[in-house]
C-alpha cells in the first residue's frame, strides 16, 4: 500500500457555483448553522497563507482537534490543509464548476482527500482507513449539498426569535 490514500467525490448542488462557493467559504455560517453536526469552528488569527480555524469534530466517544489552514487558488477552488492534530497532513479541495443536470443549472462540487499513511498503518489497516475516509467525505458532500440548497431556496422565509 502507498504512503497516501487519495479518494475524489463529486456532489451535484442545484445553486450556481459563485453561491456554493460562498456557502463553501463563510466559517461563521458554518459553525452558527451547524452544517457539519459534529463539527464545531473556532477562527484563529490569520495565517501567513489565508484563514486559519481549529476544528473540534466528535467521533463516537472521543473529540479530535485540528487546526487548518484555508487556500483560495487563483482557479476558485479551495484547499483545506490541516497543519496540526489528529488528522494532521490531511488536505481537502473543493472546485466548483458550472454544470446542467437535464434541465436545471447548477454546480457540480469535485472533493479531493488526500491523507498521508503512516509506514504500519497503510500496511496494516489500509483498506479499513480507506473505506472510513470515503463515508466521512460522502457525509461532508451531502452536509454541504444540504446546506446550500436549503439555503438557497427562494421560498423560505426566515423567522425572528
Amino acid at each position: 500500500m502507498s504512503g497516501f490514500i487519495e479518494i475524489q467525490h463529486d456532489e451535484w448542488v442545484a445553486a450556481g457555483p459563485d453561491v456554493v462557493r460562498a456557502h463553501y467559504l463563510d466559517l461563521f455560517h458554518r459553525e452558527v448553522a451547524r452544517v457539519h453536526p459534529r463539527e464545531r469552528l473556532r477562527q484563529l488569527a490569520p495565517g501567513p497563507t489565508g484563514p486559519r480555524f481549529e476544528s473540534l469534530a466528535r467521533a463516537g466517544w472521543r473529540t479530535t482537534r485540528d487546526v487548518v489552514e484555508r487556500h483560495q487558488r487563483a482557479d476558485g477552488s479551495v484547499r483545506d490543509q490541516f497543519v496540526s492534530g489528529t488528522r494532521w497532513g490531511r488536505s481537502v479541495v473543493a472546485r466548483f464548476y458550472r454544470s446542467n443536470d437535464g434541465a436545471r443549472p447548477g454546480t457540480l462540487v469535485e472533493l479531493t482527500l488526500t491523507q498521508p499513511l503512516r509506514p504500519l498503518v497503510g500496511r496494516l489497516l489500509g483498506r479499513w482507513e480507506r473505506r472510513r475516509l470515503e463515508v466521512e467525505l460522502r457525509e461532508y458532500a451531502a452536509d454541504i449539498k444540504a446546506d446550500v440548497e436549503r439555503g438557497h431556496r427562494t421560498e423560505r422565509k426566515l423567522r425572528a426569535a
